[in-house]
């Protein structure tokens, strides 16, 4: 069995997956979601994972596609965090 090689990397609002070691970013990916905009890489690695054709194949994430998705996604997970803040917050007052 020979192994397959796939590449994760963002793509439009959320994650894709392609078929290769280099592919072409600009071309519509194998797999595709639009439901995991803000998990980092390793998310959607394990994502892609679940995705692929069982068999002999490994996973490959490179940054591309969003330069900003990394300051994103804390960005969101510290907007996520004051939320949580404000309502602890205000039960406490009450």
């Amino acid at each position: 069995m020979t192994e397959q090689v796939w590449t994760v990397a963002w793509w439009q609002s959320g994650w894709g997956v392609w078929q290769g070691e280099e592919p072409d970013l600009t071309t519509e990916p194998t797999y595709t979601t639009l439901n995991l905009p803000h998990v980092a890489s390793e998310g959607a690695t394990y994502w892609a994972l679940g995705v692929i054709p069982h068999g002999s194949g490994s996973v490959r994430c490179q940054f591309g596609g969003d330069p900003d998705g990394m300051a994103k996604w804390e960005t969101w997970i510290e907007e996520q965090r004051a939320i949580r803040r404000r309502r602890r917050r205000r039960l406490w007052l009450f």
